[in-house]
C-alpha cells in the first residue's frame, strides 16, 4: 500500500494505526510513505513506527505532489494489489479485505468506497456535512452513495497493479485530479471502477474557510485542465457552478433594473432555501454552531470550484507527465 505525505503529524499516527491494525495477514502487506519534504514531525512519527513495523518503509519525494509522491512509492512496492491511502484519512479494520474480495468478485481494475467526512472544528464538521450531500458534491456518489456501483472514479481506491501497468502512472501534470485521470485512462482501456457503500475511510476535512477556499479552488482548475485533453470526463453538472460564476457579474448588475430583479431575486431566493433545507436535513444531528455555518458552506463549494474550473481554460498543466506516462486514448 502508498501514502503520500506532507506535513501531516496531526493524523499520521492514527492513519498508520489504521493500517497495522487491517484484519488481512501482515506479512502479506507492505507500507511505503512518500514524504513531500515535511517540516513538522510526519517524518519522526514515521520513522518511529518504521522501527516497531519492517514492513513500513518511508521514501523521498522530491516533486512533493501527491501524484510524483504516489509514482514513486508504487514503484518502490511489489504487491499485485496496490492500494492507496492518505495521510489525513483512516480505514477501517476490515478495509483491504473487503476491497481484496471486491476485486476478485467484480473483475474490476479499481475498487473503492465512502469517504467518512468528519470535521475536528465546527466549520470542519460542517465542511464534511455538505460534502457528503449530492448538492455539496454533485455526482461524487463516492460521497453517500448506498449501492455497489460501477462508477467513473472512487476515493482513494485499490488498484489492480496490472492495470497500471496497462495504462501508466498517475499524470503529475493534473494535481489535485490525478484520481480521476488515471481512473478515466483505465476506464478508456476497457477495465472497470467499482464503488462499495461497505469500504468506508474515515477522512478528516480541512478547517477554515480559506483553506476550503482554496481546495475547492484548486478541485475546479485540476477538472478543466484534464477535460482539455479529455472533454470526456465533463458531465451535465460540472457545468453548473461555472455557469453560476459567469452569471454572477451581470445578475448583480440586473438588479439595478425592475425586470432584472423579478428575474434574479426569485431565483437567488431558490437557491438560498435549497442551501438552507439541505442543511437542515444534513446537520439535524449536529451541534447548534455546525448547524448556523452549514448553509453557508455550499456557495463557497459552487462558486470557488466554478471560479477554478473557469480558470482551469488557460492555467498551463503544472508539470510534465511522469515517465513512462500513457497518454489519452
Amino acid at each position: 500500500m502508498v501514502i503520500p505525505v506532507l506535513d501531516e503529524e496531526r493524523h499520521i499516527r492514527e492513519c498508520l494505526a489504521s493500517v497495522f491494525e487491517q484484519d488481512y495477514p501482515a506479512d502479506r502487506v507492505e507500507v511505503v510513505v512518500a514524504d513531500g519534504g515535511s517540516t513538522d514531525a510526519t517524518r519522526t512519527i514515521v520513522g518511529e513506527l518504521a522501527a516497531k513495523h519492517s514492513n513500513l518503509r518511508l521514501i523521498d519525494n522530491p516533486g512533493r505532489t501527491q501524484a510524483a509522491g504516489l509514482n514513486l512509492a508504487i514503484a518502490a512496492s511489489d504487491g499485485e494489489v496496490v492500494a492507496r491511502l492518505d495521510g489525513h484519512a483512516a480505514w477501517q479494520r476490515d478495509h483491504l479485505r473487503r476491497c481484496v474480495e471486491v476485486l476478485a468478485s467484480t473483475g474490476a481494475d479499481n475498487v473503492g468506497g465512502r469517504m467518512d467526512a468528519v470535521g475536528e472544528t465546527p466549520v470542519a464538521a460542517a465542511v464534511a456535512l455538505a460534502t457528503s450531500s449530492r448538492l455539496g458534491i454533485g455526482g461524487a456518489r463516492f460521497h453517500y452513495a448506498t449501492e455497489q456501483r460501477e462508477t467513473d472514479t472512487v476515493f482513494l481506491g485499490c488498484f489492480r497493479r496490472s492495470a497500471l501497468q496497462r495504462v501508466g502512472p498517475f499524470d503529475e501534470r493534473f494535481p489535485p485530479h490525478e484520481d480521476y485521470e488515471l481512473n478515466h485512462r483505465i476506464r478508456s482501456s476497457g477495465g472497470r471502477i467499482v464503488y462499495s457503500p461497505e469500504i468506508t475511510t474515515r477522512y478528516w476535512a480541512r478547517a477554515g474557510w480559506r483553506s476550503l477556499a482554496r481546495q475547492y479552488f484548486r478541485y475546479g482548475r485540476g477538472k478543466m485542465r484534464v477535460a482539455r485533453i479529455s472533454p470526456g470526463v465533463v458531465r451535465p453538472y460540472h457545468l453548473v457552478p461555472p455557469l453560476m460564476v459567469l452569471g454572477a457579474v451581470p445578475a448583480v448588475a440586473s438588479l439595478f433594473t425592475s425586470r432584472g430583479r423579478r428575474i434574479v431575486v426569485p431565483a437567488a431566493g431558490l437557491y438560498a432555501a435549497a442551501c438552507v433545507a439541505v442543511s437542515r436535513r444534513a446537520g439535524r444531528e449536529a451541534p447548534e454552531d455546525v448547524r448556523r455555518i452549514l448553509p453557508f458552506v455550499f456557495p463557497v463549494l459552487h462558486f470557488t470550484w466554478g471560479a477554478g474550473f473557469l480558470a482551469g481554460l488557460v492555467s498551463p498543466a503544472r508539470v510534465p507527465v511522469a515517465a513512462g506516462g500513457a497518454g489519452e486514448s
